[in-house]
């Protein structure tokens, strides 16, 4: 699973851990020094502070998120070292003066109530603005020390009236950030320069620019006997946002803990764009000499935790993105020889920007040409790679009379990362789907498409690099008899497809056909074709927020917002206002069914909630439009409607719970019967809400 946290941060200082869950918290204020073996209410404070950082008290039970305790225990003691080293403090586990300095950071005055200023629930009014408390949540910033604007700082004295409101996410949103491809068990030789180590692939969001600002990383050896320290291998750590350098430290200057080193490296000249993916990449440079003994992958093997991005918008206020993606925590690198480190390879993986499935609006009289089907990755290690021939396989599940992929898609076309069409192949009838995401799917046809005739003598792959090609095809006619609507096509390069890749080194050598030098797959995403029917997009960031219990409530509330749009094509849509909760399936997938709602799901992460949550559809947009008599909200076509997505839970028992769109039901008519289930793409991130404690 791949899980994302973003939130406000009030402090720039370079702080190397923060807070994952935004929850109303008042600064922590030291007094006194605490220990292993103190007890009281600045304990519980402390603590509370420590679980709003990565070095947790606990994950579960006594001194996690909302259970935290009065007394100061070794696992306190071991939470406080984690922070004291990460902040470059002596890690002693006693919270003095400085160690408390650092942790008021923590907190940084920020109060999250995820509802609008003047709101204490989402129903009425607020005593703020007059706006309706259903609308669109927001985080009060107060000066250190306040959780109001009443009164004063119960730190630094001035006013608490100088608060200030702003709407989560900024103008600029990142929306996904995920490891790029090609960079697991990548090999950094003795000597080396600036060698690509990860990749960080960002996604941003509608609204306006913004700039990165600092990277946080930590880097551990995983084997013995090699020596752990970072130090004897590397002599510095270099970060690049598309090819351009934008901030560099030393491998001295990073902090050791538990055998870990972790870093907070400042990046400057480093401009976000809205709506573009851009690569953030981590380069290592090695020392010219290395001890032998600690050489190759038996002795080191260095994995990248720990790492989140830092940034801020056009309006200066600075956020954090924290990732945990499992292919950049697979971004592994082995300090080697020279020699051993030019070890040649072609890595095929799936382009980040096509990592969900999506419904293409085709025509019912003539064909639909250049529907992109796949974006694929390319990365070479070692040499220069030049290919001559990329085999593709291409796959459909049609709900017409048509028995062959020709009946649905006729040609197939390749693309590069300019967008410059470099070879075209006609789809041949049917073929196997063995080894394909179809081979299981009763009714699936197959084909291989084989892409040869490149221009400039082959397909070139500079050395370290990562180059997106994207596949697009021809779709025939959508006429409800030989193609079906909700037919859908999916495009991939198998592992067989890998291995038959005809690729050449800089030598004009070619790469043996193995799994040592042609690497990697890819998996089709759906792409399902409709004359009339929606798309349903993220029109914004998550937001999850916990009321904690109190007075006869035994239970707190959570408040989950997931805003999307629909955008109706072909003829007027139909989209219920109606919801239902979802407890059949899995937690990353749950079961979608064709009624007249819109259906969302409650997880705890290993299990989904079959009560205890209610929600509404909220119309966002700036006109009037309200549901119909039948209960739905018409969007005509070509218009784009956007809506909120409000899920309440009360939990029946302490755990972390998110909320996530499971399906858009829509209609041709305002009738009840006939609805189309929508779920494509809707089983990401995008589409769900973070992990917040509760109980």
């Amino acid at each position: 699973m791949t899980k994302f946290t973003k939130f406000v941060v009030a402090s720039v200082a370079a702080l190397a851990v923060f807070a994952t869950v935004s929850t109303a918290s008042a600064a922590y204020v030291q007094s006194g020094t605490l220990k292993q073996g103190s007890k009281g209410s600045q304990v519980m404070s402390l603590q509370q502070t420590l679980n709003m950082t990565s070095c947790k008290v606990a994950t579960s039970g006594a001194g996690s998120a909302g259970m935290e305790t009065t007394t100061f225990g070794p696992a306190t003691k071991a939470a406080v070292k984690c922070f004291q080293a990460a902040n470059g403090l002596t890690a002693d586990g006693v919270v003095g003066a400085m160690t408390g300095a650092k942790l008021s950071l923590v907190a940084g005055g920020t109060v999250s109530t995820g509802l609008p200023a003047g709101c204490v629930s989402t129903s009425g009014y607020s005593t703020v603005s007059g706006a309706p408390c259903s609308g669109t949540p927001a985080t009060t910033v107060f000066p250190a020390g306040c959780v109001s604007s009443v009164g004063f700082s119960s730190t630094t004295g001035m006013p608490c009236s100088s608060s200030s409101t702003a709407v989560v996410g900024g103008p600029l949103s990142i929306n996904q950030v995920v490891g790029g491809s090609g960079y697991t068990a990548s090999t950094v030789g003795v000597g080396a320069s600036n060698k690509q180590v990860a990749d960080l692939r960002i996604t941003t969001g509608a609204g306006g620019s913004g700039t990165l600002t600092g990277l946080n990383v930590t880097f551990k050896n995983t084997k013995t006997p090699g020596d752990y320290m970072f130090t004897k291998y590397a002599s510095n750590v270099s970060v690049w946002l598309n090819g351009v350098q934008v901030g560099s430290l030393p491998a001295s200057s990073f902090t050791v803990y538990n055998q870990a080193f972790s870093a907070y490296i400042p990046l400057a000249g480093a401009t976000l764009a809205p709506n573009t993916t851009s690569d953030l990449y981590i380069a290592v440079s090695s020392l010219p000499v290395i001890d032998s003994a600690n050489l190759g992958a038996t002795n080191n093997t260095f994995s990248i935790t720990g790492t989140s991005i830092r940034y801020s918008d056009s309006t200066g206020s600075a956020f954090q993105y924290t990732v945990s993606d499992s292919t950049l925590t697979s971004s592994t690198f082995v300090f080697d020889t020279a020699a051993s480190a030019s070890s040649i390879k072609l890595n095929v993986t799936k382009d980040v920007n096509d990592s969900t499935d999506h419904t293409v609006q085709a025509s019912s009289s003539a064909h639909t040409n250049g529907i992109t089907l796949a974006m694929i990755d390319l990365n070479s290690q070692g040499t220069n790679v030049s290919i001559q021939s990329l085999p593709v396989t291409v796959g459909v599940k049609n709900t017409g009379s048509g028995t062959n992929v020709s009946d649905v898609v006729s040609t197939l076309r390749l693309y590069n990362s300019a967008g410059t069409l470099i070879d075209s192949e006609t789809v041949p009838a049917n073929g196997s789907c063995s080894g394909s995401s179809l081979s299981a799917v009763s009714g699936a046809a197959c084909a291989t498409v084989t892409f040869t005739n490149f221009t400039n003598n082959g397909l070139a792959i500079p050395t370290g690099s990562t180059n997106v090609f994207t596949i697009k095809g021809d779709i025939n006619t959508v006429d409800g008899t030989v193609v079906g609507a909700g037919t859908y096509a999916v495009a991939e390069v198998t592992a067989a497809n890998t291995l038959a890749i005809q690729a050449y080194d800089a030598n004009n050598n070619r790469l043996t056909s193995n799994s040592t030098y042609l690497v990697g797959s890819t998996t089709g995403s759906k792409n399902y074709f409709y004359v009339n029917g929606i798309n349903v997009a993220a029109n914004g960031s998550t937001t999850n927020s916990y009321s904690a219990a109190g007075g006869s409530q035994t239970h707190g509330i959570f408040t989950m917002t997931i805003p999307f749009s629909v955008t109706s094509y072909g003829t007027t849509s139909y989209i219920p206002s109606a919801t239902a909760l979802v407890s059949a399936g899995t937690v990353n997938n749950p079961t979608a069914t064709n009624a007249q709602t819109i259906q969302y799901a409650v997880d705890n992460g290993s299990a989904l909630q079959s009560s205890g949550a209610s929600a509404t559809i909220t119309y966002t947009g700036s006109d009037s439009l309200v549901p119909d008599t039948n209960g739905n909200y018409q969007i005509p076509v070509g218009q784009t409607k956007t809506f909120n997505l409000v899920v309440t839970y009360t939990p029946s028992a302490a755990g972390s719970y998110r909320a996530q769109l499971v399906n858009v039901n829509n209609g041709t008519t305002s009738a009840t019967s006939g609805y189309t289930a929508y779920t494509a793409g809707l089983n990401t991130n995008q589409f769900r809400t973070s992990y917040v404690a509760g109980q």
